[in-house]
């Protein structure tokens, strides 16, 4: 029987990466999604903007693909071929505020879930780049491009995503590592994608520490926190 978290512990730091092997921007792959464990929801009387309420829990699993940038790479290497033995770096669970900002968090899990034999014009987040790592502050992943380059293709079906221009959604900060967020001031989608008008954003950012991130604050809208990595 699920049981709501009124109260979350703070979650642990974000899994260390082990320095050897030396990954950069680009080598981490997220191999794997999906969603584990949904709590039923509160009124919204219950909600607290500070001390938002977990309401589903996702796993995501990254993996490390040093052959990505090989220089004899050629032009019908795909991530598929150049990842195919990529080495599991570990699990990071994932809490998502759902009542907070339900669309955001909604857009995000049919990314984490979508099955892509049943739309194949579009994929999900699995077997695609983090595709920026900035040490000490954050990593960025979800670019929207060619799924063959590791990037992402919403679904034609996802919403649009009206929170973005709520300005209660902007309300939690970057405060410590492990705050999840969708990336509104730091996503890079090229304009060609962007100014289509059945654009979705659905680019990611998780901090990683040690420190906070202030000057993500009231730009990006923090949907969820890291609960557990390995």
């Amino acid at each position: 029987m699920a049981s709501s978290l009124t109260h979350p512990p703070p979650p642990p730091h974000l899994p260390s990466l082990n320095p050897k092997p030396n990954f950069t921007r680009r080598s981490l792959l997220l191999t794997s999604t999906a969603t584990t464990l949904s709590f039923p929801s509160l009124s919204s009387s219950a909600i607290q903007p500070p001390n938002p309420t977990i309401t589903d829990r996702i796993f995501m699993e990254f993996s490390l693909c040093p052959n990505y940038y090989l220089p004899n790479r050629t032009l019908g290497d795909t991530i598929s071929t150049l990842c195919s033995d990529s080495t599991l770096l570990g699990r990071v669970i994932l809490g998502l505020y759902g009542n907070l900002v339900p669309r955001t968090v909604s857009n995000f899990k049919s990314l984490c879930i979508s099955n892509p034999n049943s739309n194949p014009n579009s994929s999900s987040y699995k077997n695609t780049l983090v595709h920026k790592v900035l040490p000490g502050q954050y990593f960025l992943a979800g670019r929207q491009g060619r799924p063959d380059r590791g990037e992402v293709r919403p679904p034609s079906y996802l919403p649009r995503n009206i929170e973005t221009v709520d300005p209660k959604a902007f309300a939690l900060t970057h405060s410590r590592p492990g705050i999840v967020s969708l990336s509104l001031s730091e996503n890079d989608d090229e304009d060609e994608i962007k100014f289509d008008p059945e654009y979705r954003n659905v680019e990611f950012l998780i901090t990683t520490g040690p420190g906070p991130c202030p000057q993500l604050d009231n730009k990006n809208i923090v949907f969820g926190t890291v609960l557990e990595g390995n």
